[in-house]
């Protein structure tokens, strides 16, 4: 009797060693099924677009309703919205079950632009073309000066001859710091012809020297603390290539 008993309970573990991946299998393809079914986006919220329609920015995602939210790729839709679309900076995709699909954006805006072939190719302050423009699209946007740019392309990070590497290097430095200092709108013809010690110029009063590519942001703010103890009518040139000291020549 015990071994029957024992002859059954192997049966019956044997069974269940069986049975237990079969379940699993089956409860997996029902979630997929399940997923494959349900979850369908019927709604996309796009959030931060003013350059671009909410539709540009879902086409340039590849993204489209009645798609499987949980098969939705979200860093190749990332990725798809920022190489497509060169004003975006930066680019989210966001699930809300059961059927919502949020996109954010965050927008670049111009700071410079560089002359090639006849045309004003506009840029970041992170030298990523944005485009050509004209007339009162360059307003306010600093004209970089003796630079060969090579080829340029709307979305793509300016390119220039090997001979010309030091000044993109000082241009890439100068443009990230006159962002944060905030003089973006302030500053115009960045002159990169020696890219030792780079000129511009300053409120359209001041024509300003820079010096060697090394204490950039100390200096920029030297010169906003010099600036705002100088009388309004002042203008001249302002020497800062000391990195330690501003020297004002008045006109």
């Amino acid at each position: 009797m015990a071994k029957n008993n024992r002859y059954g309970a192997a049966r019956k573990k044997k069974r269940n060693s069986l049975f237990a991946p079969v379940s699993f299998l089956l409860v997996a393809l029902a979630i997929l099924f399940g997923m494959g079914v349900f979850f369908r986006v019927q709604v996309i919220e796009v959030d931060g677009a003013q350059t671009y329609t909410d539709q540009q920015i879902i086409d340039a995602a590849g993204v489209a309703y009645g798609d499987n939210l949980f098969f939705i790729n979200r860093i190749a839709a990332s990725s798809g919205i920022f190489t497509t679309l060169p004003f975006i900076r930066e680019a989210s995709i966001e699930r809300v079950l059961p059927n919502k699909l949020i996109i954010t954006v965050s927008e670049s805006y111009a700071a410079a632009y560089a002359d090639w072939e006849g045309q004003h190719w506009m840029m970041t302050a992170s030298c990523k073309y944005l485009g050509t423009g004209d007339g009162a699209e360059l307003n306010g946007l600093i004209h970089i000066l003796n630079l060969s740019i090579i080829d340029p392309k709307a979305g793509e990070q300016l390119a220039v001859d090997v001979s010309d590497s030091a000044r993109l290097s000082y241009l890439e430095t100068l443009l990230r710091a006159f962002e944060e200092a905030g003089m973006i709108g302030s500053v115009d013809n960045l002159d990169l012809s020696n890219p030792a010690n780079p000129t511009f110029r300053y409120l359209n009063r001041f024509t300003v020297k820079m010096g060697p590519n090394d204490n950039t942001d100390y200096k920029l703010r030297m010169l906003l603390s010099a600036v705002t103890q100088m009388d309004g009518s002042m203008t001249g040139s302002i020497d800062l290539s000391e990195g330690t000291a501003v020297h004002v020549s008045p006109e």
